[in-house]
């Protein structure tokens, strides 16, 4: 009776330490925007911008759609920290997506300063215009205190 008394618990403490392990962080947080892009409508991005992704850091992604039609663009991304701008900025080069190929994955991490911050991930899209000047738009997130 006493060996399997010791087998219960040493099984109970086993799942409790799994699933310690395996809820994710309180403190993990998100914000996320779309809209619609400039010279195609049916196209969209969605930006977001977390703390969960990579320990101590802050992530800012995009990812790129089209429902209809296809888009000639150049994506590039940078997190704001408080009101100063261009933290971790990337540039993708230019992209041509449709309905049968988008682009995702597109992100760039900055380091989480101690105390209350406020990250907002920021894109600026350029479309190429090869016989005018090129348009460009601006996205960003809400305010993500960490």
């Amino acid at each position: 009776m006493r060996t399997k008394a010791k087998r219960l618990t040493i099984i109970g403490t086993s799942a409790i330490a799994i699933l310690a392990l395996s809820v994710p962080n309180a403190s993990a947080t998100s914000k996320r925007t779309e809209a619609k892009m400039k010279i195609n409508p049916n196209c969209t991005v969605a930006l977001y911008v977390d703390d969960h992704q990579y320990r101590g850091k802050i992530r800012a992604q995009a990812h790129f759609t089209c429902s209809r039609g296809d888009n000639l663009f150049t994506p590039s991304i940078s997190i704001d920290r408080d009101g100063t701008h261009g933290h971790g900025r990337k540039s993708a080069g230019p992209k041509v997506i449709d309905e049968d190929r988008g682009f995702g994955g597109f992100e760039t991490t900055t380091s989480d300063k101690s105390g209350t911050q406020c990250y907002r991930a920021s894109l600026l899209i350029i479309y190429p215009d090869p016989v005018g000047a090129d348009e460009s738009q601006g996205v960003k997130t809400p305010c993500l205190n960490t």
